[in-house]
């Protein structure tokens, strides 16, 4: 069955994955031909990095799939780059497969992912990336069979060019039928083939012993092919009644860039001082763009060795729709770190897109992580919950947008043996539409997951 999936299909791969392959490659090729000078390390040797990879360059852990978790926490290398193929099977629990408030069907998925994970470990620079996909085996619904029922790329490096300057990179590409899945806020429009990625480069440059300057950019592109499966207005039509469009006309594509540049002073060790200024182009395919110019004051402060604090805010002045608007901006963010792990609250607010709702909206998130990491070795257990709320910043657009949903995620990574490891996860999705939103879908969801991923490392010296 599964290969007849495969063969039916038009799209095996992202184009992202061959980035991964190449580099492995080209790495590889060098490090093999590379002469050893005096005091490099042997074969076989653990090879650490002069300092951590900084946390820009570190993807969300919510982007993270069971299948990619281990890129949270690398094995022990024998080389300085280490590539791990991979395969992971599993059995899904999803008590609202169209996600959709009315007729909710349930079903058991079968799932077999590969994955492709590489870790690049060099005094100077860093590397880890992931490529997964799933073909999903449906045992109610079997025209839901699909050999690429989602595709995962996460990617996150770091390279010191000068003691002075770092640049970073990350890039995350999702794509899947589930919605809320693929939506950055968590937000779901029904059943629908979707697909998100956002590359985000950067640096970090000491100015002075006290000045330091961040600046990074970001490209976000947001789509929806096909049609959706879920009819979620009123009686469950698709009718547009009283004013309210059913949510199976399918999500809003929609393109973000954004640009953030932050002058951090040190006034004591423990304390700084940051000014910064953010920009924002929305381009919304088929309602109105929207561009946001949001200058911040903020701080950060180290309370203790092991507990930080930092929060920064100003105005997000955005205009749409002709006319101009004001609405605050800012996040703040409190991080603990323990022996055994980390914990971390982020609250955030600013202008962007809502998902598939589309739109230019005034949204606010908040959102904690939990990390356990050396509870017991080869253990890596994560709790994140998340709570998004947007509504729209102009009463003029054509398509209103009112939404929160609540998010909460559970992910456990277990190494029971060098080349087996279990999964598990559970997500819960809550979203409610208020009465002005152009688009309604009232959705509930609980997703439960169990499997075994079998990898095998291969270095490279």
């Amino acid at each position: 069955m599964i290969w007849r999936l495969i063969g039916g299909h038009r799209n095996l791969v992202i184009p992202t994955l061959w980035i991964a392959i190449c580099l492995v490659s080209s790495i590889a090729a060098a490090q093999e031909t590379q002469s050893r000078g005096p005091g490099a390390q042997p074969p076989g040797s653990s090879t650490e990095p002069s300092s951590p990879i900084p946390a820009t360059a570190i993807p969300s852990i919510a982007a993270y799939p069971l299948e990619l978790l281990g890129l949270l926490a690398p094995p022990a290398q024998r080389g300085p780059v280490t590539l791990t193929p991979s395969i992971a099977i599993g059995e899904e629990y999803n008590d609202n497969v169209a996600l959709t408030s009315q007729s909710k069907q349930s079903d058991f998925i079968t799932s077999f992912a590969p994955a492709l994970s590489l870790y690049v470990n060099r005094p100077s620079y860093q590397l880890n990336a992931g490529y997964s996909f799933s073909a999903a085996v449906y045992a109610k619904e079997e025209r839901l069979n699909n050999a690429l029922d989602s595709q995962n790329f996460v990617a996150g490096g770091v390279y010191r060019a000068t003691p002075a300057l770092t640049l970073t990179a990350t890039e995350l590409f999702a794509k899947s039928r589930n919605t809320n899945v693929v939506a950055s806020q968590g937000f779901a429009t029904g059943r629908q083939e979707s697909w998100n990625n956002t590359f985000t480069p950067g640096l970090a440059w000491q100015l002075t012993p006290t000045n330091t300057l961040n600046l990074s950019a970001s490209y976000g592109v947001l789509r929806f092919e096909g049609r959706t499966t879920a009819s979620n207005t009123g009686g469950g039509t698709a009718s547009n009644t009283g004013g309210t469009t059913a949510s199976n006309t399918g999500g809003a594509d929609s393109d973000t860039y954004t640009f953030q540049s932050n002058l951090t002073h040190a006034f004591t060790p423990r304390f700084a001082g940051v000014i910064g200024y953010g920009f924002t182009y929305l381009d919304t395919h088929g309602q109105e763009n929207s561009t946001t110019h949001t200058p911040t004051l903020g701080l950060t402060y180290r309370l203790t060795e092991t507990l930080s604090a930092a929060v920064n805010g100003g105005p997000a002045v955005t205009q749409v729709s002709g006319t101009t608007h004001i609405t605050p901006a800012g996040n703040a963010s409190l991080t603990q770190t323990f022996g055994f792990g980390s914990a971390s609250l982020q609250y955030a607010r600013g202008v962007t897109e809502a998902g598939g709702f589309g739109g230019t909206n005034d949204t606010q998130t908040a959102s904690a992580t939990l990390t356990l990491s050396a509870l017991q070795r080869g253990l890596l257990f994560v709790i994140n919950p998340l709570y998004a709320d947007s509504k729209s910043v102009s009463s003029q657009e054509r398509r209103q947008v009112d939404v929160q949903a609540i998010t909460l995620g559970l992910a456990a990574y277990y190494q029971v043996a060098r080349y087996t490891t279990l999964v598990a996860g559970y997500t819960f999705s809550h979203q409610r539409t208020g009465g002005s939103s152009s688009v309604q879908g009232d959705v509930d969801q609980n997703r439960v997951r169990v499997g075994v991923q079998f990898g095998y490392p291969i270095n490279f010296d």
